[in-house]
């Protein structure tokens, strides 16, 4: 099996993933991965590896003896339904859950066909995925967008059981977490930290519209992965590279590409907070992948290669030493505006 597009050049063509299944070098996979190098033929495996499902020095046989233990616990989450006698409270709320999960389910990618229509079996699959992680995940529940979330996973890994667990882990580093530093407000503000330092100009007008704080036009971007930005074989490319970043949240540097490649022709046009929010939502469909994935790489080496980076930006950067491939790179986090200069709690979080 190859893992690497054949159809890609250099390093992208040689294969990552031998015979019986093993990744056998995961690190340097994950930086072609990044760099743009996965084949449609192997995103599947690939996902299911990047988002923890199947752990990349197994052979097929190992992979499908998880498999047969992902699928027992899979089953057990649909027996936690509560019981209308005995927990009319829970049960109140898991029908408020079902409720929106059938209404989301039926608007999501409507022009689809692989997943549209009240009858279609795979829209009875996303909402049984959507029932058994509200009850799976009480603590965060269903919230309006995971239904698109869930969508890409689908259309690439297509096994209901797998699904669920690659949408758990998915779930869980991104801005509907309640993990630290996932939250939306977190990701906004390490957007803010990055447009500030490398793109003051862009920074300082968007301060004159009084979004600099909220940053309302990137919140759809930040929640939802861009699945509404872009084409839909586009998007797969910018979840690979999400998925295999050095950067934990890595859509917050993409985020910083849109702004940078396409607001300063909108910025020349003087536009209030609700016409910047307006025009990036018409931005949908129309994003160049290329040039927004190339642009994202650049400013992610451009930050980490900055004099000083803030400390603030550590939990951007990755907090564990050796985790990333591109752990080679230290960059020199200073404490610039930490009151706590000689005892700051991110620098410490590297040790």
């Amino acid at each position: 099996s190859q893992v690497v597009s054949t159809q890609s050049t250099g390093s992208c063509g040689r294969d990552i993933l031998n015979e019986s299944g093993i990744i056998t070098d995961f690190r340097a996979a994950k930086r072609l991965i990044y760099e743009g190098c996965v084949s449609d033929e192997a995103r599947g495996e690939v996902w299911r590896c990047l988002l923890s499902v199947h752990n990349h020095s197994h052979s097929h046989r190992q992979k499908s003896y998880r498999n047969q233990i992902l699928a027992e616990k899979y089953k057990t989450i649909k027996s936690k339904v509560p019981n209308p006698e005995f927990d009319p409270d829970s049960y109140v709320l898991f029908s408020r859950a079902v409720s929106e999960i059938e209404k989301d389910c039926g608007r999501t990618d409507s022009h689809n066909p692989l997943i549209s229509g009240q009858d279609n079996p795979n829209q009875a699959v996303l909402k049984r995925i959507l029932i058994n992680y509200f009850l799976h995940r009480p603590e965060v529940g269903y919230v309006q967008g995971m239904s698109d979330l869930l969508v890409p996973i689908f259309l690439v890994v297509r096994d209901e059981c797998e699904v669920f667990w690659c949408f758990d882990y998915l779930v869980n580093r991104c801005a509907f977490s309640k993990t630290q530093y996932c939250n939306l407000y977190q990701q906004l503000a390490f957007l803010r930290e990055i447009l500030g330092l490398l793109y003051p100009d862009i920074y300082s007008y968007l301060s004159t519209t009084g979004d600099s704080l909220t940053l309302t036009c990137c919140h759809r971007w930040l929640l939802l992965f861009f699945k509404r930005e872009f084409l839909q074989q586009d998007l797969l490319k910018i979840w690979d590279t999400l998925l295999a970043a050095p950067s934990p949240f890595f859509q917050v540097f993409v985020s910083a590409s849109i702004i940078s490649l396409y607001f300063p022709p909108l910025i020349s046009q003087s536009p209030t907070a609700t016409d910047l929010l307006i025009e990036s939502q018409n931005l949908a469909g129309t994003l160049n992948v290329h040039k927004v994935l190339s642009r994202s790489r650049e400013i992610y080496l451009d930050l980490i290669s900055l004099g000083e980076v803030p400390c603030s930006l550590i939990p951007l950067l990755g907090t564990e030493p050796g985790s990333s491939w591109d752990s080679y790179r230290t960059p020199n986090y200073t404490c610039l505006d930490c009151k706590k200069k000689g005892n700051c709690t991110m620098k410490q979080s590297l040790s």
